[in-house]
């Protein structure tokens, strides 16, 4: 039975290191959209409180005002 040309110690080392490599740039884009995605869904917040603020007729400085003395007590 014929078997492939066996790869040397430093052909697989090359390989190893291109694959971390690639493995590396992979995950530093995926937690670059990961960030963009918990940037969007903070700003989601942030929007749905604004409209739950305005529909109360309060302003946003009267709820920091609250939620300061709460913290305070």
């Amino acid at each position: 039975m014929a078997r492939g040309v066996k790869k040397s110690l430093q052909e697989k080392i090359a390989q190893k290191e291109e694959l971390i490599e690639a493995l590396s740039t992979r995950i530093k884009k995926e937690k670059e959209e990961l960030n963009e995605l918990v940037e969007m869904q903070k700003m989601e917040e942030l929007n749905e409180l604004r409209i739950v603020i305005q529909k109360s007729g309060m302003e946003i400085s009267d709820i920091i005002e609250m939620a300061q003395m709460q913290v305070a007590q």
